[in-house]
């Protein structure tokens, strides 16, 4: 279980660090040029394969649930203090499948990551140099761009009120699993496949701290000169 846990930590620090690189890749980029509208633009081409994955996700959850799609957009706009990449009009449903739909992202984002590191594992591309620039170009492309925003999680209040009424009905029932009973869900196989995403999601954060650290020193330059 602990692994488990330990995944889905390093989930949530790749969450935070997408976000705070994010704000230096903007806060250079308008350093830069000194330009909103630049900025923004620079950043939509930055991140636009990830972008086109993120909204893709969406659309195919969303077909796949039975809910009605509209246009797809991937120009990016000002959203408040933040910038939309992109959007795909998603018809009004009920929370569960809306919830989905809002996690799809995430949900395609993490495969992409596992199974691309696996099979750059298996197929030893890590000794190829081209192989490498484009891992890690897709990693980062992925590993910021799949998290999902405050509009895709409209569904997660109603659904996390849902479940703890239905823990809180199961506890009064008298029917509360043990720990040792979550444990025995787990076999092997699966223990092995979280085991492996603890290291593989390794990469990724260490690329986004990077990327970070060198952004930090290159804006403090940016700004003595």
């Amino acid at each position: 279980m602990e692994i488990v846990g330990l995944f889905f930590l390093e989930l949530l620090t790749l969450f935070l660090l997408s976000r705070a690189l994010q704000k230096k890749i903007s806060l250079f980029f308008y350093t830069l040029s000194g330009s909103i509208k630049v900025t923004v633009y620079l950043l939509a081409i930055l991140f636009l394969p990830g972008t086109v994955i993120h909204e893709v996700a969406h659309y195919l959850m969303a077909r796949l649930l039975f809910v009605t799609t509209g246009a797809m957009v991937l120009i990016p706009k000002l959203d408040g203090q933040s910038v939309k990449l992109g959007s795909v009009s998603i018809a009004r449903t009920d929370p569960f499948r809306r919830l989905l739909i809002g996690l799809a992202p995430f949900l395609v984002g993490t495969i992409i990551i596992i199974f691309l590191l696996f099979l750059t594992e298996k197929n030893g591309l890590w000794q190829t140099p081209l192989a490498i620039i484009l891992i890690l170009y897709a990693l980062f492309e992925v590993g910021n761009t799949m998290f999902s925003s405050k509009k895709d999680l409209e569904g997660a209040l109603f659904m996390g009120v849902f479940l703890i009424i239905v823990c809180g009905v199961l506890y009064l029932l008298g029917v509360t699993p043990s720990f040792h009973q979550l444990q025995n869900l787990l076999n092997d196989n699966i223990i092995h496949i979280f085991y492996q995403g603890v290291l593989y999601l390794l990469i990724p954060l260490g690329l986004d701290l990077a990327l970070i650290f060198v952004l930090s020193i290159s804006l403090t330059l940016l700004r003595r000169g």
